[in-house]
C-alpha cells in the first residue's frame, strides 16, 4: 500500500504564490482522470474559488479555452458574489493556470489539463506562454 503524501501548496513560505509551470511536465507527470466522474465528486467537498477551477477544467474545449463570462460561472457554479468570481479568476491567472484571451476567452494551462499527445502539449504549451507573455506586457504597461 502506498503512504499519502501530503499535497504540495501553491503557497511560498513568504506566503507568496508559486506559478504553474508549463516546462516542468515529462511523460511520467501525466495521469489518466475522467472529468465526468471526477468533477461532480471534487465539487462535493469544493469551495467557492475551487468550484470556479473545477468549471474551467471541465469546460474547457479540445485547446483548453473556456469562453464564459462572470455570470455563466456564477450561474453554473451557484456563486452569489460577483467579487468571488472575479478574486479567484485573478488568483488563476497570476499563479499562471489560466491565461486571459479576451473578455470571455480563456485558455487552461496544458501543464493542468491536456487532450491530447506529447506534440499538442508542445502547442498549446506555446500559444499559453504567448498569452502569458502577453498579458505581462499589457500589465507592465498599465502599471507604467
Amino acid at each position: 500500500m502506498k503512504i499519502p503524501r501530503e499535497i504540495p501548496s501553491m503557497r511560498r513560505t513568504d506566503n507568496s504564490l508559486k506559478e504553474v509551470m508549463t516546462n516542468l511536465c515529462s511523460q511520467k507527470n501525466f495521469r489518466r482522470i475522467f472529468l465526468n466522474q471526477a468533477i461532480p465528486v471534487l465539487s462535493l467537498f469544493a469551495n467557492q474559488s475551487t468550484m470556479v477551477l473545477l468549471y474551467f477544467i471541465y469546460n474547457a474545449d479540445t485547446n483548453n479555452v473556456i469562453f464564459c463570462t462572470y455570470e455563466d460561472i456564477m450561474q453554473d457554479c451557484a456563486i452569489v458574489n460577483k467579487r468571488t468570481v472575479a478574486n479567484t479568476i485573478k488568483t488563476l491567472q497570476e499563479t499562471r493556470a489560466i491565461a486571459k484571451i479576451s473578455k470571455s476567452h480563456y485558455m487552461l494551462n496544458p501543464a493542468l489539463m491536456l487532450q491530447g499527445n506529447n506534440e499538442k502539449f508542445g502547442l498549446l504549451a506555446n500559444t499559453f506562454n504567448d498569452y502569458i507573455t502577453l498579458y505581462e506586457k499589457e500589465k507592465n504597461h498599465v502599471s507604467e
